[in-house]
């Protein structure tokens, strides 16, 4: 995409509907196949780190900063299922008159003292006030001590005589938030971009490093009776995560440990290797997510339009349906730039000196995402459905094969005729829902069906949702 398609000047077409009528001449017509069933989806989620308080606090109208949370996690807005969080590096030992833990072999750390951890605590409480989620826990790099460079920023490696005091760190941290406050750690990752050395927290790993980690901490966590599912490997890029996970993969002692496999979508759009992570999925029956993707555009500042938005949904579109991801996280939950520029947040405050300063942003892509997980809920399976050259289509059918959705991106400027057809199988109740340059996820005027189909017309630089119910297949 480029930023000049901001300057057209759009039309706005009303959304057409053709009832009892056969697909058109030339119009594309889209096969779902409710027969063709993938990945249950988990959900869809937002990052909390140190650094999310001061962004939420630079919200500084009254009710925005509940809002926020509204917009995040109610079900009048995203209705998230997921909180990523990160883990501190700086926690210090308890001190020795403090009570011991279970096992003595493991060292106990201050997380009530850790600056880091406190931050995000109280970051996303007010999640757990309005939903239950899953919590996804991972560390940016090990505490710098045990590191070669002893420092936490631009990566370096941590020392093969500190894996077992890094795994009783984190089994700590775990820990803590078990039996302090009084909240399961649901998944732990071992490493964020582990293939990365940033200027931010960061450290470098190799597959087989990472693998063998994973053969000591397992164990460590188990020790404090926890029961956290484990993640590798959070790749940058599709790609680079596969080359990490083949040495635990490849191993029976360690891929027993391992309970998700995951990458960021940082790569490029056409990055093959969600294909493999699919077909890993098919044969493992490991899950994959997508668990961190952003827009970073340097030297641009933050994209609140229907470019970002568009981005954004033909990521989710590709991770969905060729990495068969069942949960997709987007970076930030809010953010406004520091060390990078770009769209990094689902939210951002405004920035600057102007009448809008300190007012909640709610960008398009917001929306955007919004068209698939308002929808798109817990439980609910990919299906296979046509494209079509110019738009693309991601659909799934509820638990129950009672209802679909189909989610269809056009990042053009012309409007899109297109059939949805269901072969054998009688749908109705179609509605529509659509996210543009002048709508936020507004309802349109819902399709009049046939029994097995309806067209449409998918309006420029659109995300629209199709909502409708399905007749179940007897057995």
């Amino acid at each position: 995409m480029r930023r000049h398609l901001l300057s057209l000047v759009l039309v706005a077409l009303p959304f057409a509907v053709r009832a009892q009528t056969p697909p058109q001449t030339g119009m594309p017509v889209c096969r779902v196949h409710p027969e063709a069933l993938f990945q249950t989806m988990v959900g869809f989620g937002v990052g909390f780190n140190q650094n999310t308080l001061r962004n939420l606090d630079a919200i500084r109208r009254a009710g925005e900063r509940e809002r926020a949370y509204d917009l995040l996690y109610g079900p009048t807005g995203l209705h998230l299922d997921i909180v990523r969080l990160t883990i501190s590096p700086d926690a210090r030992p308890s001190p020795k008159d403090a009570t011991p833990v279970a096992n003595p072999d493991l060292a106990d750390y201050d997380w009530a003292a850790d600056e880091h951890t406190q931050k995000v605590w109280k970051a996303i409480q007010p999640v757990l006030g309005r939903a239950k989620p899953i919590l996804y826990a991972v560390p940016f790099t090990p505490p710098p001590q045990w590191k070669d460079t002893g420092k936490a920023a631009g990566g370096g490696v941590l020392l093969r005589e500190h894996y077992r005091d890094y795994a009783a760190y984190l089994a700590s941290f775990l820990d803590y938030y078990h039996k302090v406050l009084h909240v399961d750690i649901d998944v732990l990752s071992l490493q964020n971009e582990p293939g990365v050395a940033a200027i931010w927290a960061s450290c470098k790993w190799t597959g087989e490093e990472l693998r063998e980690f994973l053969k000591i901490l397992a164990p460590a966590v188990r020790a404090r009776g926890l029961d956290p599912k484990f993640m590798l490997t959070e790749g940058t890029a599709w790609s680079g995560a596969w080359e990490h996970l083949q040495a635990t993969l490849a191993q029976p002692d360690a891929s027993r440990y391992l309970h998700i496999m995951a990458s960021h979508s940082y790569g490029a759009p056409d990055d093959k290797a969600r294909l493999l992570f699919a077909g890993a999925s098919a044969k493992s029956g490991l899950p994959v997510w997508m668990s961190e993707m952003s827009l970073m555009h340097k030297n641009e500042p933050d994209d609140p339009g229907m470019i970002a938005a568009l981005q954004t949904a033909g990521y989710l579109h590709r991770d969905l349906a060729e990495a068969h991801a069942c949960a997709w996280i987007y970076c930030f939950a809010i953010y406004t730039a520091t060390l990078q520029q770009g769209s990094l947040g689902i939210l951002s405050p405004a920035d600057g000196d102007g009448p809008q300063a300190g007012s909640l942003v709610v960008p398009k892509r917001f929306w955007a995402m919004a068209n698939y997980c308002r929808y798109v809920r817990p439980g609910w399976r990919l299906m296979r459905i046509d494209n079509s050259p110019g738009f693309a289509n991601t659909a799934f059918i509820g638990p129950r094969g009672e209802g679909f959705v189909i989610v269809a991106v056009n990042p053009g400027p012309q409007a899109i005729a297109t059939t949805y057809d269901f072969g054998t199988r009688d749908i109705g109740g179609v509605e529509g829902y659509a996210t543009t340059r002048e709508l936020d996820l507004a309802s349109i005027p819902p399709p009049a069906a046939q029994p097995h189909r309806f067209v449409a017309t998918l309006p420029p630089m659109s995300v629209t949702t199709f909502t409708g119910k399905m007749a179940v297949m007897s057995h």
